[in-house]
């Protein structure tokens, strides 16, 4: 009986079949024939890792116009052989590196990869100079668009508190820069509040956790914030010339102080920045100096404020000096005085308490009559009401009184005031020779004079032992 038939002997006869690895190893010849040996391609270095065995691969990314999203990519393979010859053009060109976010224009094979089947470029050469150019060429761009939007100077114009105590910090937490920062500042002797925002400021996407992290730092009652990391390469330090993290420092609303350990060149976010310090050190040192500036200034002020204080005391004690002398010469005559307007303004205080108390008195009795007058009339007719006139009469008598009382009491202050042994009260007192004129000078006396001193209570009767001589 005739079997039927499907096809697939003819079609195996005429198609062969492809292991996996022959297939992939089928496209690598025909790409090495449709494709020049060697071919240039410019890119951004993505992903940078290196074996142990010394090959590095890394992704070539190309980004839309304007934006930070790739949409082209392409894996590249350089290998131990290879790297060495890359490395020698590098290293012949200052500035020159191959890192991650440098863009940079490679040679190199296109090949796949026969086990995986990866389509890939294999690494030979680098042009450096397009390197340095790109990114000088990147720099520049994002400095003018700064410039043109006034962002430039956007953080330089914010105020630096006087004792910018409370610091917020962007760095890795652990690292060097980390240590440095805080090391210095601990042994100030100050009280710094230092928050610490823990991200890596390097590799992929560098750029983008340190605009988180001064986000963050943005939404704390921070005084300043310090972005600081190690020294490092030109591509390590690549994060700091991106449009991302100048704009995050523009929009902060503290001063942003930078310290990225480099030396030379200066980067975007140097630029941007409130100040640019070349290690951590130096900015916990800058804030250290901010702080004692303001100390010094604060004991200044102290000094200033007791030498005045002491310089008032010294006038105002020579001031008394002066006017308990004048006291001492005019005391007789002011007692005398005093005495004599104590007495009048005893008989004046007697004349008019009797003169009000009689006034008081009389206006009692008219008022108690009208009073009495009012009950009766009030009796007659209990339908009338008494005049606001004719209530106001008692309340008048009263206070008359009360004014009267007041003034007696006034007067009798003044009398006590006028005292003259209220100045004895306080401590002076009056000396006399035994010819019964006041002492004025230690000059005017000899040895064995019998001097009478009088104080607010008594007399005392002593003899001179010394006289020194002194200045008034």
């Amino acid at each position: 009986m005739e079997q039927p038939s499907f096809g697939f002997e003819e079609e195996a006869a005429e198609s062969p079949t492809f292991s996996v690895v022959e297939l992939n190893s089928h496209v690598r010849d025909v790409l090495r024939r449709g494709v020049p040996d060697e071919v240039w391609v410019r890119g951004e270095v993505q992903n940078l890792s290196r074996s142990g065995a010394g090959h590095t691969y890394f992704s070539l990314v190309e980004k839309a116009a304007g934006g930070d999203r790739a949409h082209g990519r392409l894996d590249v393979a350089l290998f131990r052989d290879d790297r060495r010859a890359v490395a020698r053009a590098l290293a012949a060109v200052p500035g020159a590196e191959l890192g991650n976010d440098v863009e940079v224009r490679i040679r190199g094979r296109v090949t796949v990869y026969p086990p995986t089947g990866r389509y890939q470029l294999v690494m030979t050469a680098i042009d450096p100079v397009f390197t340095v150019g790109g990114i000088a060429a990147n720099r520049e761009r994002v400095l003018r668009a700064l410039g043109d939007e006034g962002l430039l100077d956007a953080n330089a114009r914010r105020a630096l508190p006087l004792v910018p105590l409370r610091v917020g910090l962007v760095t890795s937490a652990g690292s060097a820069a980390y240590h440095d920062f805080v090391h210095e500042l601990e042994g100030s002797g100050y009280a710094w509040q230092v928050a610490v925002a823990d991200v890596r400021v390097q590799g992929a996407a560098a750029a983008r956790r340190i605009k988180w992290a001064l986000g963050q730092l943005s939404q704390l009652d921070v005084d300043v914030v310090v972005l600081a990391r190690g020294g490092g390469s030109r591509t390590d330090l690549a994060p700091f010339d991106t449009d991302i993290v100048a704009r995050a420092i523009a929009a902060m609303r503290v001063p942003v102080i930078t310290g990225v350990g480099h030396e030379t060149d200066r980067s975007v976010a140097d630029e941007v920045a409130y100040a640019a310090c070349k290690t951590p050190t130096a900015c916990a040192r800058l804030l250290m100096g901010r702080v004692a500036e303001f100390v010094d200034r604060l004991d200044d002020a102290s000094l200033r404020v007791g030498a005045r204080a002491r310089q008032r005391m010294a006038m105002a004690a020579r001031e008394l000096d002066v006017a308990a002398v004048h006291l001492s010469r005019r005391a007789p005559a002011a007692a005398s005085r005093g005495r004599a307007r104590l007495e009048r303004a005893h008989g004046r205080l007697d004349e008019l308490a009797r003169r009000r108390a009689a006034d008081a008195s009389a206006h009692l009795d008219g008022c108690a009559r009208r009073v009495g007058e009012l009950g009766r009339r009030a009796t007659r007719d209990s339908a009338r009401a008494v005049s606001a006139r004719e209530r106001e009469l008692a309340t008048m008598a009263s206070h008359h009184l009360e004014r009267a009382a007041l003034r007696v009491d006034g007067s009798e202050a003044v009398v006590r005031a006028l005292d003259p042994r209220r100045v004895l009260e306080r401590g002076y007192s009056i000396t006399r020779d035994d010819a019964g004129r006041v002492v004025k000078r230690a000059t005017a006396l000899t040895t064995g004079t019998v001097l009478e001193t009088e104080v607010a209570a008594g007399r005392v009767t002593s003899r001179v032992e010394r006289v020194t001589e002194g200045t008034e």
